[in-house]
C-alpha cells in the first residue's frame, strides 16, 4: 500500500468516532431547542390568553353581555354572581352559570348554561333545563307565551286554566297572561294585587306581527319589575327598570350577534326596538306572575287578561 494511501486510511479511522459524535451532538442541540420552543410556547400562550381576557375586559364583556341579555329575553329569570364559574385554557375561556325562576316568594336553578368561547367568538353552547314545562326553545311568531292583543294566541288558554284549577289548594305558580290591550306597569300592578308581577314584555312596535322590518321572526323582550337586590344583576338599586332597560338594549347592540346566540331569540331587532321605544315610551302587552294557587286562578276574569300560559308549579312557600 502506497504511504499516502495509509494516512488517508488512518486518518479516516481515527476521525470516524468523532465525526459522528460531532453529529449526535448537533442532533440533540437541535431536538433540544425544539423541545425548549415547544415548552415555551404553552405557557406563553396561556400568558397571552389570560391578558386577552383579564386585562383586554373581554372576559368581563362577554359575561356582561351574556347575563343581561338573559335578563331580558328570558321571562323571569335571575342570575347570581356567585355562581358565574370561568375557566381559561389555550387561547380559549369557559363559562358555565346557573339559571334562577321565581316561583312563589323563592328562587329556584331551573338551567345550567356553559360556554365555550375561542378569543371572542362563542363556539359551542350547552344548556341544561331542569324545567317541569319548557318555554319554546326558538321563540318565533306560531308559538309565543306571550302574545301581542294583534295575535291569535296559539297556546290552548282553556287548558291551562284547568290544569290550574286541579292544583292542590297548597301551590304556588307562575304564569303567562297576555293582555287584551298596551298597559303601563302600575296599572297591572294595581289590577293584580294578590300576586307578584315578575317580568313584563315591552311593546317595540313589531309585536304585531312578531316580524322585524327585514320580515325576520322576532320574540318578546323585555325587563323584571320587581326591586332586585342580588349583586349580579343589571337592575340592582335602579331607580327606574324602564330606564335600565333601554340602557341595557344599548349597551348589548353592538355585540347583538354574541347576544342572540346566548339567548334562544334568532333575531332581537335592537336598532328599530331602540328608536321605538325612545319615540314612543313603554307599554306592556304581557307580564309573567306569580303566586297563590286560587289567587292567580280568580284572575280569570280579569277583563285584562286575553289568554294563560302555566309556568312552574311548586309547594307553598308564600310569606306574604
Amino acid at each position: 500500500m502506497a504511504p499516502s494511501e495509509k494516512l488517508k486510511s488512518h486518518t479516516e479511522k481515527d476521525s470516524s468516532p468523532a465525526l459522528k459524535r460531532a453529529i449526535a451532538v448537533t442532533r440533540w442541540k437541535r431536538i433540544l431547542k425544539a423541545l425548549t420552543v415547544a415548552l415555551l410556547i404553552v405557557p406563553i400562550g396561556y400568558m397571552l390568553t389570560f391578558a386577552y381576557y383579564a386585562f383586554g375586559t373581554k372576559s368581563t364583556t362577554l359575561m356582561d353581555t351574556a347575563s343581561k341579555v338573559l335578563y331580558l329575553t328570558e321571562p323571569n329569570t335571575s342570575l347570581e354572581e356567585m355562581e358565574f364559574d370561568m375557566d381559561f385554557s389555550l387561547f380559549s375561556m369557559n363559562l358555565s352559570f346557573d339559571q334562577y325562576k321565581q316561583v312563589g316568594s323563592e328562587h329556584y336553578p331551573v338551567r345550567h348554561y356553559n360556554l365555550h368561547f375561542v378569543l371572542d367568538d362563542l363556539v359551542e353552547k350547552e344548556m341544561a333545563s331542569n324545567l317541569d314545562r319548557n318555554p319554546p326553545r326558538y321563540p318565533g311568531e306560531d308559538n309565543q307565551w306571550l302574545v301581542h292583543p294583534g295575535q291569535v294566541p296559539k297556546v290552548d288558554s282553556g287548558q291551562d286554566w284547568l290544569m290550574l284549577k286541579g292544583l292542590p289548594e297548597e301551590t304556588v305558580a307562575e304564569a303567562y297572561f297576555s293582555l287584551n290591550d298596551l298597559y303601563s306597569i302600575t296599572e297591572l300592578r294595581k289590577a293584580f294585587p294578590g300576586v307578584d308581577v315578575l317580568w313584563a314584555a315591552i311593546y317595540t312596535g313589531i309585536e304585531d306581527e312578531m316580524l322585524s322590518a327585514d320580515g325576520d321572526p322576532v320574540s318578546p323582550i323585555g325587563y323584571p319589575v320587581q326591586p332586585d337586590r342580588t349583586y349580579w344583576s343589571p337592575f340592582r338599586d335602579s331607580m327606574s327598570h324602564e330606564e335600565t332597560f333601554l340602557q341595557l338594549l344599548k349597551e348589548i347592540q353592538p355585540y347583538e350577534g354574541l347576544a342572540m346566540e346566548v339567548s334562544s331569540h334568532k333575531n332581537l331587532a335592537l336598532a328599530e326596538r331602540i328608536d321605538y321605544i325612545e319615540t314612543n315610551g313603554f307599554k306592556t302587552y304581557g307580564v309573567v306572575v306569580t303566586g297563590p294557587k286560587r289567587e292567580i286562578e280568580a284572575l280569570e276574569r280579569s277583563d285584562l287578561i286575553r289568554s294563560m300560559k302555566l309556568g312552574e308549579v311548586k309547594l307553598w312557600n308564600w310569606t306574604k
